[in-house]
């Protein structure tokens, strides 16, 4: 194979270790689950995502960083079961309320993480991770959904190194180092013996949020963790001059949608 001499593995996480989109903790994703539940429940992203994937209806399925229940609930509703975990105990705690005011009762859930012992899970048909590929070994990562897939795999990567639009970034004068790109899930796909196929959609939201000029910053600093004074003062000159002065939100993300069959 001619991508033999290339370590793609090696590479993205060299790329990963110095990136400053640094992973968020558990403790991080506790405190932001309630304000998440609220956001993400609902959105056109979890249509366009289950619209993509191949389901006949008796799958167990897995929902690795399930978060409050954003997939987890609409494909219980269409599946045999769904597992969901998740390393932030409270956003499984939104799950279950989330549940129980659509009266689902065919989720179970676990508070585990991507880098835990899943051997106690049942057996499953489907796995996917949506948003959640945050990892520090994508090729691992990839390996252990497929190894416990009997059927197929589907994930979402951003597209594009920034959880920011750059021109922001580039206006407020914070200079980040990019984190990896999706490329290189399908090269790692391939090179393990699969057929990755990519499709894209685009939520019709930035990833920062705008409503307000406060709202504004604590989202900028949510995603790069942290800005001087003076970059603060030059954010909410850019909501004013930018987003309210010219009408021009932040531009929408666009996450790869990636699948692969793990039945041959």
């Amino acid at each position: 194979m001619f991508l033999e001499p290339i370590d793609f593995a090696a590479m993205y996480k060299e790329h990963k270790a110095t990136t400053d989109f640094k992973g968020k903790t558990s403790s991080d994703w506790d405190e932001k689950s309630a304000d998440m539940a609220a956001s993400v429940i609902n959105s056109p992203y979890v249509d366009d995502f289950i619209s993509r994937m191949n389901i006949s209806g008796d799958e167990v399925v897995l929902d690795i960083g399930c978060g409050p229940g954003t997939l987890a609930i609409p494909l219980a509703k269409r599946v045999k079961e769904v597992i969901a975990i998740d390393f932030s105990a409270q956003m499984l705690e939104e799950l279950k309320a989330y549940a129980a005011r659509e009266g689902v009762t065919n989720i179970k859930t676990y508070h585990i993480g991507w880098e835990d012992d899943w051997s106690r899970l049942p057996q499953i048909d489907i796995v996917v991770a949506s948003r959640s590929m945050e990892v520090s070994d994508v090729d691992a990562a990839l390996s252990k959904m497929s190894a416990h897939a009997r059927k197929r795999c589907y994930l979402t990567y951003k597209v594009g190194g920034s959880f920011v639009d750059m021109s922001i970034l580039d206006y407020i004068g914070k200079k980040v180092k990019t984190k990896p790109d999706y490329w290189y899930i399908p090269i790692l796909l391939y090179s393990q013996g699969y057929l990755p196929r990519v499709d894209y959609i685009e939520t019709g939201r930035g990833s920062v949020r705008s409503n307000t000029e406060d709202e504004f910053v604590e989202s900028l600093i949510w995603s790069v963790h942290e800005l001087s004074e003076e970059q603060k003062l030059k954010a909410r000159e850019y909501y004013r001059e930018v987003i309210i002065g010219q009408k021009r939100p932040p531009r929408a993300v666009n996450w790869a949608f990636i699948g692969w069959e793990t039945s041959v």
